[in-house]
């Protein structure tokens, strides 16, 4: 029962609203084609009895009559089988489009990516997106369609099986036995049976089917970061090592595969088995029966069908175990990642808005608790540029997203200053797309062209003005340095309130570092600027340095004399 809540929290959005009509209405007709091909099946069954009936006595006056019958039964079975597998891949497209949406929203949203990867988030959260949803919305719709399907036709055939097989007289010793309607029991017990045996067999496939999409994202995975880091890896010379440890991640795919297989095979041997039996049980049974010549030729294929048609319902179970199993290890990772996308709401602080950056007694904390920094406290005046100063490792960079509201582990009062800000690290994100994207990165359309090539020559990137249409993966096409120059361009067209940068420029020389921070200030002379760079240069730009220390009371200085706006910063 848990399983099938987890599945309605999933499913409820998409189903749940008013929205969703269509929707209903698209499973309506599936499950209703799926009923009438039922339907179509009892008439078959009919059509066997009179079209084997007409055949035992040769009778050419109802043959060929019954021939054009089953023309038109046929007929109507395929554009029924047809329009129901569209409706269905519409409704499964609907439906994941949907959740796919949702899913992405509630990830992007509030930074939840970024703080799901602090605190350890589940694995390959791109599959789960991309893959997971196509598997549950899929199997959902199919497991539905085919448990309707099974119910429809034990309704439609148990009955006509009961009366069929309230008929025979069972041989037992010197005397005849009838049972009425014993072949629907046997029917039954049958199935309950199978269903006891296919459950003892499988019921690890929901596990082992959790590992392999696990283990298969892992590699796509690694198969990514490899690319990432062609550069890096080529330098090194590190193909024998990367190949041995992608081999190693194949191994662990191939091993639980090995694994979900021969389970598989266990359970095929049972399964084919009972199904190929289903097919000769009503045969054998009902052979005494037609070897006196108390039902016809007709009416034995008939029962053939109907028990056929009845064991094969009530064995739903054992013919759907594999597909429910991949349909639970879906349910199962989706809630999973939904859960942990919420608990980054509940570790989410409102931070207030001020009219300046403002911390008192703050504690930086790493995401497993322990201190980085304790009692800081500052305040940054609009427009003031301030450095955060201190030897590596001491826990600036934390600091820094503390103060661009993004980073969540600290205690104390922080108030953001109002307005918009924006954070440049030291490798800047560079998408796949047009130039013209990349520049404009946030904004959701490209910014004015002639905005974006005056950014470009301010940044010294004037040789690309002319290729804002080109579409490159610029995070190969341009050197390190070019990518910082592009995303101090972006501080030029998006212009924000405030910057926080973090060794933003610290793949270019100092001399081009320097020339770039001045132009800055010339262009977006009301910008407030906080920033965490070791190139010594740059000092004497910033109206305040916070010299950050360990063990001991740190400073806060005043390049060139100034007075300080800021009060003393703690930490300890």
């Amino acid at each position: 029962m848990s399983v099938l809540r987890d599945f309605w929290a999933l499913a409820r959005p998409f189903w749940g609203t008013r929205h969703s009509r269509l929707a209903w209405l698209l499973l309506a007709s599936v499950i209703g084609i799926g009923v009438l091909l039922v339907q179509l099946n009892v008439w078959f069954s009919y059509w066997n009895k009179d079209f084997y009936d007409a055949l035992a006595v040769v009778d050419t006056a109802r043959i060929y009559p019954l021939l054009g019958k089953y023309c038109g039964l046929v007929a109507a079975a395929v554009v029924m089988a047809v329009y129901l597998d569209w409706l269905r891949k519409l409704l499964i497209l609907k439906w994941r489009a949907f959740m796919t949406e949702q899913l992405m929203a509630d990830w992007l949203r509030d930074n939840a990516f970024y703080r799901l990867g602090l605190a350890g988030e589940p694995d390959n959260p791109d599959q789960r997106i991309a893959e997971d949803v196509n598997l549950l919305v899929t199997d959902s719709l199919d497991i539905l369609r085919s448990f309707i399907s099974a119910v429809t036709r034990i309704v439609s055939f148990a009955g006509m099986l009961w009366g069929l097989s309230s008929d025979l007289v069972l041989p037992f010793v010197d005397q005849s036995v009838r049972i009425p309607g014993y072949l629907v029991w046997f029917a039954l017990g049958y199935a309950i049976f199978g269903s006891f045996v296919a459950e003892r067999i499988g019921h690890v496939l929901q596990s082992l089917n959790y590992e392999q999409q696990r283990r298969e994202a892992d590699l796509r995975a690694e198969l990514l970061r490899r690319r990432d880091h062609a550069e890096q890896i080529a330098f090194y010379g590190g193909g024998a090592h990367e190949h041995r440890r992608l081999m190693q991640r194949f191994g662990e795919i191939a091993g639980n595969w090995r694994a979900l297989m021969n389970r598989e095979r266990a359970l095929g041997f049972f399964s084919v088995s009972y199904n190929r039996i289903n097919g000769l049980v009503p045969i054998f049974a009902a052979l005494p029966s037609f070897m006196a010549k108390s039902i016809t030729l007709g009416g034995l294929m008939q029962i053939s069908t109907a028990f056929t048609q009845t064991a094969s319902a009530l064995s739903w179970f054992i013919q759907a175990y594999d597909e429910i199993a991949k349909w639970k290890a879906s349910v199962a990772r989706l809630t999973q990642f939904r859960l942990a996308i919420e608990n980054t709401r509940v570790s989410v602080r409102s931070l207030e808005q001020a009219e300046r950056l403002e911390a008192l007694g703050m504690n930086v904390n790493l995401p497993d608790g322990r201190a980085l920094l304790e009692q800081v406290s500052f305040r940054v005046e609009p427009g003031s540029w301030v450095r955060l100063a201190g030897r590596s490792g001491l826990g600036k960079s934390s600091l820094l997203r503390c103060l661009a509201g993004l980073w969540p582990y600290f205690e104390g009062e922080l108030r953001l200053q109002r307005g918009r800000s924006l954070f440049l690290p030291q490798h800047p994100y560079l998408a796949t797309a047009s130039l013209a994207d990349i520049l404009s990165y946030p904004a959701v359309h490209p910014l004015p062209e002639a905005a974006m090539q005056q950014a470009l020559v301010l940044s010294g990137l004037g040789a690309l003005q002319t290729r804002l249409a080109e579409e490159a993966e610029w995070s190969r096409v341009l050197s390190g340095g070019e990518q910082q120059r592009l995303s101090i361009a972006r501080v030029l067209l998006q212009r924000p309130d405030c910057v926080f940068m973090d060794e933003a420029t610290s793949q270019l020389d100092e001399s081009a570092a320097v020339a770039l921070h001045e132009m800055l200030r010339r262009e977006l002379p009301g910008m407030t600027l906080v920033s965490v760079s070791h190139q010594s240069r740059l000092a004497n730009l910033f109206d305040h340095a916070i010299q950050l220390e360990q063990g001991s009371e740190p400073k806060s200085v005043q390049p060139h004399g100034q007075e300080s706006g800021l009060s003393p910063c703690y930490a300890t």
